[in-house]
């Protein structure tokens, strides 16, 4: 799934969010679709979560939960985060080749930012569940 850009994302009630699709994803799915939602900027009564996933939501048949196959066309179990490390981790080697260590030392903060966050939330997003 996409992390940038508002195109990428569908707005919905928080109701929605919770009380539909997050039981839609079923538990084991749950906190992985958590970690992917966000709330909304100016309406704290809104939530955001990635376009994709609000769409697999919507066409759904009814009554069904979340099914593996969907969940990895959704890019399960990769969490937000993943796709800006890679990116840092290539510009940092980038900048260690060019030998730009300003650069390389800022980016070096930032990789591990990011690890630590993304490491976190693959913790929480993917933590296995009793039911399996």
């Amino acid at each position: 799934m996409q992390e940038g850009g508002g195109a990428d994302w569908a707005t919905v009630a928080n109701e929605t969010f919770v009380y539909n699709v997050v039981p839609w994803a079923g538990r084991r799915y749950a906190e992985w679709v958590k970690a992917w939602s966000r709330p909304h900027p100016l309406d704290p009564g809104l939530v955001q979560l990635p376009k994709q996933m609000w769409q697999a939501y919507q066409q759904r048949p009814p009554a069904a939960r979340m099914s593996r196959q969907v969940a990895e066309q959704l890019g399960y179990p990769g969490v937000p985060g993943e796709r800006e490390l890679d990116d840092v981790r290539r510009d940092l080697k980038e900048a260690l080749g060019r030998g730009d260590w300003q650069q390389a030392h800022d980016l070096d903060g930032r990789l591990r930012e990011l690890q630590d966050r993304v490491a976190g939330l693959r913790a929480t997003a993917l933590r296995p569940s009793s039911t399996r």
